[in-house]
């Protein structure tokens, strides 16, 4: 019975989340989610791994926090070395002429 539940409460919450998530730029939607899966993952791996975390549960907004300043950080870092980069001025891919 309680999958019952859980499937009406997702329909029901489906139509209502779908417009305001539909505003979201895709790439910002898919660093959130990239941002979560990895603080989820590194949180679950360590405890399966037998460790414990400090603060029990609540260690996992730590670990969302820090999954996401390295993230931001390492994005600041791509972005600088893209622009310092120098340009690509039009020389395509090697041309091979046959005599």
């Amino acid at each position: 019975m309680p999958l019952r539940g859980t499937a009406t409460h997702l329909a029901t919450a489906a139509p209502v989340l779908a417009l305001p998530l539909a505003r979201v730029p895709e790439n910002t939607l898919k660093f959130a989610v990239g941002v979560l899966l990895t603080s989820f993952g590194t949180f679950w791996g360590v405890e399966g791994a037998g460790a414990h975390w400090p603060g029990s549960d609540l260690a996992l907004l730590a670990v969302i926090l820090a999954v996401l300043a390295f993230a931001l950080g390492a994005v600041g870092l791509l972005r600088r070395a893209d622009r310092a980069k120098p340009p690509n001025l039009g020389a395509g891919p090697l041309q091979v002429s046959t005599p």
